[in-house]
């Protein structure tokens, strides 16, 4: 079979599909301005994650996320699947807490048992099937996005099991319940220091233990798990965007625009839409 590979520059309303069979290779650094699914159904060879190398072999779930480095080696014999996401359709299924904890663990690969495999390998084909029928009926644009809220809904799953059985397993405690603390409270309590004062440990060693286990600062983790509940209220609530604003516990408006913007690109109206 011949390699029909994804182009590298993808819309940000925009689904591609591609499979390969056989060696595949980016011989180069690639910055990602989209969101990228890779399912290994069989394979051989070296998948670099923003420097951190990753052998690839069966039944493999790769991520990667807008702003990540990659390049890989495949060798022959490998069989895959990839779905590229632009970024404005990622940022409508990324709501997951899970999701962006996994975004910043420096190791999104993933090997799925054997049922999940199946689900997910069956999705992704059914994603081709309806990009291929959209071409001739845009009607088939409202099944699409239901699919790949599906699949979104799959991979936020295994990486959940992921998260929960390895990346807070083996973080200390204080991580776990900084993370707890975060989702009970983020909407009254946004500095670290309060967080901090909870734990009764420092902001620097707060920081130190998030950087070290979740590759991300205590502040940026407070900032997106706001950021993905008003995700979730935009889409679903059917609130206005001053209400969700001002419920989210920002003073004004343009706090909670230039917030929504800064973080995800888009400003509340856009996203809504």
């Amino acid at each position: 079979m011949e390699n029909k590979r994804a182009p590298i520059r993808v819309a940000d309303d925009e689904i591609v599909y591609n499979e390969f069979d056989g060696t595949d290779s980016f011989d180069k650094t690639i910055r990602c301005t989209y969101f990228i699914a890779v399912l290994f159904s069989e394979g051989e060879g070296i998948h670099a994650i923003d420097g951190v190398e990753h052998a690839i072999g069966p039944r493999q779930l790769h991520f990667l996320f807008p702003g990540q480095h990659h390049h890989w080696e495949v060798g022959p014999g490998t069989k895959a699947q990839r779905v590229v996401v632009g970024k404005k359709v990622f940022e409508t299924f990324s709501s997951t807490e899970i999701f962006h904890l996994v975004r910043y663990n420096p190791h999104p690969v993933f090997r799925l048992e054997e049922e999940a495999f199946r689900a997910v390998n069956h999705e992704m084909k059914e994603i081709n099937v309806l990009l291929l029928s959209q071409e001739t009926d845009s009607n088939w644009r409202a099944v699409l996005s239901i699919r790949m809220d599906l699949l979104a809904l799959m991979i936020s799953r295994e990486a959940e099991n992921y998260v929960k059985g390895t990346v807070l397993k083996n973080a200390k405690p204080l991580v776990q319940d900084f993370w707890t603390l975060i989702n009970k409270h983020f909407i009254s309590q946004k500095t670290v220091s309060w967080y901090a004062d909870q734990l009764q440990v420092s902001i620097t060693y707060l920081n130190l233990l998030c950087r070290k286990h979740l590759n991300v600062t205590a502040k940026q983790l407070i900032e997106q798990r706001v950021l993905l509940e008003a995700k979730q209220r935009l889409r679903f609530s059917g609130m206005s965007v001053k209400e969700i604003a001002y419920d989210l516990g920002f003073s004004d408006m343009p706090s909670f625009s230039n917030h929504f913007k800064k973080k995800s690109g888009f400003s509340p109206k856009e996203y809504q839409q």
